[in-house]
């Protein structure tokens, strides 16, 4: 099948939404002949999986962004998209990444496109970006944050499916939408696996590895981890070391590293350093959309997961059995001991049934498998 991927993002493997659009890239390669349009993919690797790539990647104008702020588009890819010269008719199905552009979706109608649309939902845009609105508080924020409900309803309305990550965002698109349930499937996110699952052997005499990863400018990972670093580390700093490493962390999470005695890694180039050297993930999400590819990250090195009732949302995890839920402080507390007072035989059966979970359902062969039988209806 040939088919067009249009992305706000460059798939990649530097933030949970690059490896969100990383996935369905090799998912959709796998089988078809992709042509991508969106920003430039840095890594050769993934750019060979495509047939062809139009990369909007250029500054735009003095005139070009007053042309596009007089459009309500505060991104650059508005004007860049319109002056693209395609013909949609070449493809059999077009799949959109977010649901945010709008601009696109009412090109490709204009065109006449005969095909298939898709669009994958990220998150639910309307409450994500008032989220995001709150932590910014730029004018570029607010605009998107007050136009966001408009645009996405749209593309949901024209798309001819739509893709959620969770049984609860395609509850909330119905809700807020009135977007018919057979219109929507739930493809929840998928990594994949680390080249060797770890063997996790962890004397009692030594502390605990813990990790905590994600964008810390975003309000609810910055709140959560100041929850953890104020609220929560005290509590276990006897048997666990912590480790921070994400984007652009705010001022306060810098204090309160150099107080709590926590290590800081800002903005790292990979992950994968950090995930190989842990020995637990903390997952401290209390607000916001969508799935944390964190979590199957941490999966897919069969590390054993403390997160919260919010942070499980699209996660079959089930507390003591694949991994540990807790909302309060004590509670979180009590999960990173319990793990770190198992025995090995108590260990190896939790993260067995972790690693279960993971292929079964967030591993990049599962991913694949649920979304070449939506491209096939």
């Amino acid at each position: 099948m040939n088919i067009l991927q249009i992305s706000i993002q460059a798939p990649g493997y530097n933030s949970g939404g690059t490896l969100g659009i990383l996935q369905f890239s090799y998912a959709l390669t796998r089988k078809n002949c992709v042509t991508y349009i969106g920003p430039k993919i840095d890594n050769t690797d993934v750019e060979s999986w495509f047939k062809g790539t139009i990369y909007m990647s250029r500054k735009l104008t003095l005139i070009e962004k007053v042309k596009s702020l007089m459009h309500l588009q505060v991104d650059k890819y508005y004007i860049l998209w319109n002056k693209l010269d395609i013909d949609f008719n070449e493809y059999d199905l077009i799949y959109i990444d977010f649901t945010r552009w709008d601009f696109v979706v009412k090109r490709i109608r204009k065109s006449g496109y005969k095909g298939k649309i898709i669009v994958r939902a990220h998150n639910v845009e309307k409450d994500y970006l008032q989220v995001e609105y709150k932590s910014e508080k730029t004018l570029s924020s607010f605009i998107r944050s007050i136009l966001a409900a408009s645009r996405e309803k749209y593309m949901i309305d024209e798309a001819d499916i739509v893709l959620a990550i969770t049984p609860e965002d395609k509850k909330r698109l119905i809700e807020l939408y009135g977007t018919s349930e057979g219109k929507i499937y739930v493809c929840p996110v998928g990594v994949n696996s680390a080249k060797k699952r770890r063997e996790n052997s962890i004397n009692k005499e030594m502390k605990l590895n813990c990790l905590i990863t994600g964008s810390l400018w975003f309000g609810p990972n910055a709140e959560g981890t100041i929850w953890i670093l104020n609220e929560v580390f005290p509590r276990v700093a006897d048997i666990c070391r912590l480790t921070i490493a994400g984007a652009n962390p705010n001022d306060e999470i810098r204090d309160a590293c150099k107080k709590k005695n926590a290590v800081l890694v800002e903005s790292p180039e990979s992950m994968k350093p950090y995930f190989e050297t842990a020995d637990m993930v903390l997952v401290p999400i209390f607000e916001g959309g969508g799935m944390k590819v964190k979590i199957a990250e941490a999966m897919s090195y069969n590390l054993p997961v403390v997160t919260t009732s919010h942070g499980k949302i699209g996660y079959e995890i089930v507390n003591h059995i694949n991994g540990f839920i807790y909302d309060t402080p004590d509670g979180f507390a009590s999960g990173i001991r319990e793990f770190y007072l198992m025995n090995q035989e108590e260990r190896k059966n939790l993260l067995d049934e972790e690693w279960k979970l993971y292929e079964q359902n967030y591993s990049l062969e599962a991913i694949c498998e649920v979304l070449q039988k939506v491209i096939d209806r």
